[in-house]
């Protein structure tokens, strides 16, 4: 029997409104050693899942330029050379598992959202007990102030 789960994490970025250009990492930090991946957890007990699409919350209003790419990998041994609003650039290409672009183009009241799904164009099958997650900027997108960005990745897990 198969059943869809969400696992989801959640960051606020710095205080500030310095524009992102394509290829940034949006992170917790501007301090390259002081970023903290966000973590999934992908299964508790020993099953193995299928992520199916990602889905980006923030509580800034503004859906212009919003595009992201969410990095993936296996273990949370990730070293950024940059902090927040520098070059995506990390380590760990052993563990890299795969990336989901995602725009957000639903504006609400209170923040705005959007869905996307793996860029291989398939799902990305896991059997593993977490992942990891790196969101790198892919416009010029201008961000709110210590804005919070809430990550979903839907799974089909058996």
């Amino acid at each position: 029997m198969s059943f869809i789960s969400i696992a989801a994490a959640s960051f606020t970025r710095p205080a500030d409104t310095t524009a992102y250009a394509s290829g940034d990492l949006v992170a917790n930090s501007t301090t390259a050693g002081s970023v903290i991946p966000m973590t999934f957890v992908i299964r508790p007990e020993n099953r193995g899942s299928m992520i199916r699409r990602a889905r980006i919350k923030k509580s800034g209003t503004a859906v212009t330029s919003a595009s992201f790419r969410l990095h993936i990998y296996e273990t949370v041994g990730i070293t950024c050379a940059n902090g927040d609003n520098g070059a995506w650039s990390t380590n760990n290409v052993a563990n890299y598992v795969g990336s989901i672009d995602i725009t957000l183009d639903k504006a609400f009241t209170d923040g705005a959202q959007g869905v996307g799904a793996p860029s291989s164009g398939s799902e990305l099958n896991y059997d593993i007990g977490s992942c990891f997650g790196l969101l790198e900027a892919r416009a010029g997108y201008t961000p709110a102030s210590a804005e919070v960005f809430t990550v979903e990745l839907e799974m089909v897990r058996s």
